[in-house]
């Protein structure tokens, strides 16, 4: 089958009754795509180094203190515009097959994608990631910390 074998699925029903079934994206293709995402923000990150490196703030405190920001404001732009903006999807997303969608199918919205981002930011700086990579493997829908905030899912395009 590919990267992951796909055993749970999200089921809509329209006023008409009609079933809608979405498959869920899995940890794996989930964990993949964050890799490729990080590597592109890698990219970014050495410019931002490189600045503080040269100086470019002539003070090392200021330096490192702008940089950090950098990081933080980088990871959050990146995550948030390529949702809000890319139906859902970052380049890691994107490559894997998978996006974030709302409960019922839909795109997100700017707020939404805002929410998700901000959850982002906060799962990677005091969790590193751990428990959000617990919450998919634990809960029915595959649901992360960002996706509880922002009322989202992470299902793989057909």
């Amino acid at each position: 089958m590919g990267i992951s074998d796909v055993k749970q699925h999200h089921t809509i029903w329209t006023p008409e009754l009609v079933e809608l079934s979405m498959p869920l994206a899995g940890i794996a293709r989930r964990c993949v795509a964050r890799i490729i995402d990080q590597t592109v923000l890698a990219g970014i990150y050495v410019v931002l180094i490189i600045m503080a490196v040269m100086n470019i703030f002539h003070n090392y405190t200021a330096s490192v203190l702008v940089s950090l920001v950098l990081f933080v404001l980088a990871d959050f732009i990146y995550f948030w515009a390529f949702h809000a903006f890319m139906n859902g999807q970052t380049p890691g997303k994107k490559l894997l097959g998978i996006r974030v969608v709302t409960p019922r199918g839909g795109r997100i919205n700017l707020v939404t994608s805002l929410i998700r981002s901000l959850f982002n930011i906060a799962d990677v700086m005091l969790f590193a990631g751990g428990v959000s990579s617990l919450m998919i493997l634990g809960t029915e829908q595959e649901k992360r910390i960002a996706d509880f905030a922002a009322g989202t899912i992470v299902v793989r395009d057909r």
